[in-house]
């Protein structure tokens, strides 16, 4: 799975946190949680250890505010992105069934999350993260067939098997011949 890399920054450039962040989450992304250490981030980024320390305790202070970030990012900014293009409950959901595999963008944010997902098997911390956004996700897809009419122990089952098949785009691979993602919309988001 390829990823975008950042551009690496001149040697001079002051960098934030946010640009560890950013660079620990294509590490994240390319080899896991494994591969997010601070030597080989700061020279992705071409700046010193230092750097790394003004900004973060350690390594596991680093981890925290990924995960922090990645759950502003994963249900959050996303959500209400879709939630100012359409009013239409049946219109969000199926906004949001495009989403996997809809940019780069979009698929170096699956290679992230497939990556906080295998990690979150192995720390606490991961899990409790991962737990909340699937809760968010569920809750949200629930909400919106529900507003389509659906009733609401039917709008979870639906949104459960929204969630899967959201889920199952981003990490199947698939061709012209075996793709049916605009299929699922019509299966999914029926009344």
């Amino acid at each position: 799975m390829t990823t975008a890399r950042l551009r690496r920054p001149a040697a001079s450039t002051n960098l934030d946190a946010a640009a560890w962040i950013d660079a620990a989450f294509d590490a994240l992304a390319e080899g896991g949680i494994d591969a997010v250490r601070i030597d080989p981030l700061a020279k992705r980024l071409g700046v010193t250890r230092g750097s790394f320390y003004w900004h973060f305790k350690d390594r596991e202070t680093l981890h925290q505010a990924m995960l922090k970030e990645w759950r502003k990012r994963a249900s959050y900014v996303i959500g209400s992105r879709i939630e100012s293009r359409t009013s239409a409950p049946d219109e969000r959901l199926k906004q949001t069934l495009a989403l996997p595999n809809s940019s780069p963008r979009a698929k170096r944010a699956a290679a992230i999350e497939l990556a906080i997902r295998l990690w979150a098997g192995r720390d606490a911390n991961a899990a409790k993260a991962v737990r909340h956004i699937d809760h968010v996700r569920l809750t949200y897809y629930a909400k919106l067939f529900n507003e389509m009419g659906i009733a609401k122990a039917d709008a979870r089952k639906r949104a459960y098997m929204l969630y899967a098949a959201l889920l199952a785009q981003a990490y199947v691979f698939t061709d012209d011949e075996t793709d049916v993602s605009a299929d699922l919309a019509g299966l999914l988001v029926k009344k």
